[in-house]
């Protein structure tokens, strides 16, 4: 017989932080890093930070997370041990959700963001429809694309009042968070 052929080596576990979720909001920027980081003055948040997901649906299910970050049917079930959600606006034009959930530990991360990761995949060139209390808005996902270690997805409002905007999201993994 031949020699049996070696099994090849597991991935490495992965490593890095582990924050307690009291920890997630320092993760968020301020309106003042909001208003450096894109050239504006003014901006400011919508509502106090969020400690649970935000609420509503997006149909196809499966996109919610490509539609936006921290809403309830990304994250439930996914076993998180905490979320913060900070809404930030500069009047109609500039309106930023920030999100960071955190897991027991970065293997968990790791699954939670690859599952994530594939329904950008799945959802790309797709319209997708949010609605919540009454309203609702829509959009068409584009093809998700990595810089460096950010995973970036756009996404083209086709029921903005505002012409010709755009939405561009960013996911990335960082020890036991999902930012």
């Amino acid at each position: 017989g031949s020699p049996a052929t070696p099994a090849p080596p597991a991935p490495p576990a992965p490593t890095g932080p582990t924050l307690a979720p009291d920890a997630l909001a320092g993760l968020l920027l301020s309106p003042g890093d909001i208003d450096a980081q894109l050239g504006i003055t003014g901006a400011a948040p919508l509502a106090p930070v969020e400690t649970k997901p935000l609420q509503g649906t997006v149909e196809p299910p499966q996109c919610t997370g490509a539609w936006a970050p921290g809403y309830a049917g990304t994250y439930d079930g996914t076993g998180m041990t905490g979320i913060v959600v900070g809404l930030i606006t500069q009047g109609q034009d500039v309106r930023i959700t920030q999100a960071a959930a955190s897991y027991p530990d970065p293997a968990a991360a790791q699954r939670i963001f690859d599952k994530m990761l594939a329904d950008w995949t799945a959802c790309q060139n797709t319209h997708a429809k949010f609605s919540f209390q009454g309203a609702s808005t829509e959009v068409d996902i584009k093809t998700p694309r990595r810089i460096g270690d950010i995973h970036v997805l756009g996404l083209v409002p086709t029921t903005s009042p505002v012409p010709g905007q755009q939405c561009e999201r960013g996911l990335a993994l960082r020890g036991n968070v999902i930012v």
